[in-house]
């Protein structure tokens, strides 16, 4: 959490009270036994009492976290903005950071994605290059990209995250970035790539001590391993993954991850054509929400629930009038939160739901706007100019963050002859021999070997220092 890790104050330095610290403490304690309420009325009272700029910003801080864990965004959002007044009076570039990344992830979950992207530029422009905040805002900016299927663009952020990370040494900022590979090769139809960044997720999640307020990491990994896996069709193992997830988010109070653990459960029993399963698990999440204003959650409950129904239609239980509908207003939806991919799934669904109604005007409409969305998302190889991302497949990045397919990229990586130069095809810098394509990694899925840019700086999670811990899970 940024509460946890970006936010790291000591007692001595911010909480010089001793009575106010005190209640900052409990608060803090009460909130690594779950106790949610009660350790946010004892911040609540201590913030009434804060007269140091610095401390109340701090503790505006611990509650604008325990406010993103309830899925309450824009209650958080009110906490962001008053530590930016705070900021602004102390003319601290530190804190201004700090106030715009919070602003940033806020914004993000509310699924206003262009201004997410805005704040999170105002939080580099006052923050230094190798900080924990910069990690945070460049991870921040490539789930905002992801969600504009900006796929070479969030590559890029994740590698600015990852390579703070490391210099760091935040390995919980490093696990996000893992997730936040995994969800990007899942969306590209890369399932064996996906399942290994989210394997190297759910190894650092296991391994971290720092807390129950970190815990969140753990959920986080959890869920990304049951959709990896169930991508991968490891249903059962997927289902407890995910199972897990559930359970520790009601423990802790994560509605957000509540709500997308149920999602998730929703696309495995789609996975196991138990439709009528899939689909309350989908209303459900749709529920849980929008109650949070959650529109990506809800974004994405919603496409699993047109799902069902297609499959319903095309089993002929059902008319085409309800998946028409729902299709309508979910393009409605994702077109005004700006998430590209999901845009032309769903208009490449309705030109099929209107060649069943036999409406041609319509059914060339749709059609025409989705290869139109095609050519803008330049999900094609520039070695091949063939396309990727659509279908299943393994796929390759480089160093400069362009995505190749895998084929393609090892025949670039092979090359000896002069007149036939490493580079990348759709930038021209030269690719480095040192690009370990086939990095060995011991906690990947099957045991395949990583194929991805980072393995060239030795990523894999056993590498790391860390005292083993015991995980929670049961998995």
């Amino acid at each position: 959490m940024i509460l946890m890790v970006v936010m790291t104050f000591s007692k001595e330095k911010y909480f010089g009270a001793v009575d106010i610290g005190r209640k900052v403490e409990q608060g803090l304690r009460l909130y690594n036994q779950h106790k949610q309420q009660a350790a946010v009325r004892k911040w609540r009272s201590a913030l009434k009492r804060i007269r140091k700029r610095e401390d109340k910003f701090a503790l505006l801080g611990y509650l604008y976290q325990a406010y993103m864990d309830w899925g309450k965004y824009r209650e958080a959002l009110e906490f962001a903005h008053r530590q930016l007044g705070l900021a602004e009076e102390a003319d601290s570039p530190n804190l201004r950071a700090e106030a715009y990344l919070n602003l940033a992830r806020a914004h993000e979950r509310l699924g206003g994605l262009e201004r997410a992207l805005a704040y999170a530029r105002h939080s580099l422009y006052n923050e230094c290059d190798q900080c924990r905040t910069a990690g945070h805002v460049h991870l921040t900016v490539g789930s905002v990209y992801l969600e504009l299927a900006g796929f070479c663009k969030a590559l890029e952020a994740f590698q600015h995250a990852h390579k703070i990370a490391q210099g760091i040494q935040d390995p919980a900022l490093e696990l996000q970035v893992y997730v936040g590979l995994s969800e990007l090769f899942g969306r590209l139809q890369d399932a064996d790539k996906s399942a290994r960044y989210a394997a190297k997720a759910y190894d650092l999640s296991r391994s971290l001590q720092l807390g129950d307020l970190n815990s969140r990491h753990h959920r986080a990994a959890l869920l990304q391993m049951a959709s990896a896996l169930r991508k991968q069709g490891e249903l059962g193992d997927a289902h407890d993954y995910c199972s897990e997830a559930t359970r520790l988010a009601l423990v802790s109070g994560d509605q957000a991850t509540y709500a997308r653990s149920i999602r998730i459960m929703g696309d495995i029993y789609r996975k196991k054509s138990e439709i009528n399963k899939a689909y309350r698990q989908y209303e459900s999440a749709m529920g849980s929400a929008a109650g949070m204003g959650d529109r990506l959650c809800q974004m994405e409950a919603m496409d699993g629930a047109a799902r069902c129904l297609e499959a319903l239609r095309l089993q002929q239980k059902i008319c085409n009038c309800r998946p028409l509908e729902f299709n309508t207003r979910l393009l409605e939806v994702a077109s005004s939160v700006g998430a590209k991919l999901l845009v032309r799934t769903v208009r490449v669904r309705l030109s099929r739901i209107y060649q069943s109604l036999g409406d041609d005007e319509q059914q060339a409409v749709h059609e025409r706007l989705a290869q139109c969305l095609e050519e803008e998302l330049e999900l094609q190889c520039g070695a091949c100019n063939l396309p990727f991302g659509l279908d299943s497949d393994s796929l390759e990045a480089l160093p400069c963050s362009h995505i190749l397919h895998a084929r393609c990229a090892h025949d670039i990586l092979k090359r000896r002859d002069k007149k036939k130069k490493r580079i990348c095809p759709d930038c021209h810098r030269s690719v480095s021999s040192r690009l370990y394509l086939y990095c060995d990694d011991p906690h990947s899925m099957n045991q395949h070997h990583s194929t991805f840019s980072l393995a060239s700086l030795s990523l894999r999670a056993s590498s790391l220092t860390l005292n083993s811990h015991q995980a929670t899970s049961s998995v």
